[in-house]
């Protein structure tokens, strides 16, 4: 079972992405902005994150870099997820879907980068 950590602001889309995931015989957290998922990050250990982009306080852009700059979480798979059209450029992020997210395109996604991470580099 993998431990998904779902990053929005917005209610209805936690609920709806917990909704899928949870079909996936998955564990999931969740936060409403990026404050709250390194709070979450700092306690439990997470296959993926899953985040919007833009939210208010610490977003998306601002998650993903901190969690690519700190050393113990670094590993852990980002995938963005924002209505915007371009993503942003400057973000080292894993994955990115753009909104509305089709929920098999979402379970998708997650698998293929859960399971890319898992590979050896050789």
């Amino acid at each position: 079972m993998k431990t998904v950590l779902l990053v929005d602001d917005d209610p209805d889309t936690i609920e709806a992405w917990t909704l899928c995931m949870k079909g996936e015989d998955c564990n999931i957290l969740c936060a409403f902005d990026g404050n709250g998922a390194l709070s979450i990050l700092s306690e439990q250990t997470v296959d993926i994150v899953v985040s919007d982009w833009m939210m208010p306080g610490l977003g998306g852009a601002l998650l993903c870099q901190t969690m690519k700059n700190t050393a113990t979480l670094a590993h852990i798979p980002f995938l963005m997820i924002s209505g915007h059209p371009n993503p942003p450029a400057f973000v080292s992020y894993d994955g990115y879907l753009r909104k509305p997210v089709e929920m098999e395109t979402l379970i998708a996604a997650v698998n293929r980068l859960c399971a890319a991470k898992k590979r050896p580099l050789y």
